[in-house]
């Protein structure tokens, strides 16, 4: 058996014809059988019927996981961005914090020396 069979010819009044959901694929190159197969699976009644079908939905669901892939590429690609300006604007903070020092150093309390040593009475020290 050839792996890509024809469907067999039915005519589209005896079997309703219903639009597929993907909009990949031309509506012109769909042929009414291949759309009337897909609405009705119940009433495959051949080999060559249930091939055509399950070709159209493996296409279906291929188109559907392609849409869905790009989807969460796009996602995840938007994601790294945001994440890389989280990133620029931590770096940004943390060098504005180191050429600005935020505690300023108090001038009331002058360097400790050793001349400036005063002893208190009642300490260890003697």
């Amino acid at each position: 058996m050839p792996p890509s069979a024809l469907p067999l010819k039915v005519t589209p009044a005896s079997t309703p014809a219903r639009p597929t959901p993907t909009s990949d694929v031309d509506s012109a190159a769909k042929s009414p059988t291949m759309q009337a197969i897909v609405s009705n699976p119940g009433e495959i009644s051949s080999p060559h019927e249930l091939t055509a079908f399950v070709e159209t939905l493996l296409e279906q669901l291929d188109a559907k996981f392609d849409d869905m892939s790009s989807q969460i590429l796009d996602r995840m690609t938007q994601m790294s961005n945001r994440v890389d300006a989280l990133e620029n604007a931590i770096q940004d903070i943390i060098s504005g914090d180191v050429t600005t020092p935020n505690v300023p150093q108090s001038p009331t309390q002058p360097p400790l020396t050793s001349t400036s040593f005063v002893r208190r009475s009642g300490s260890a020290l003697q």
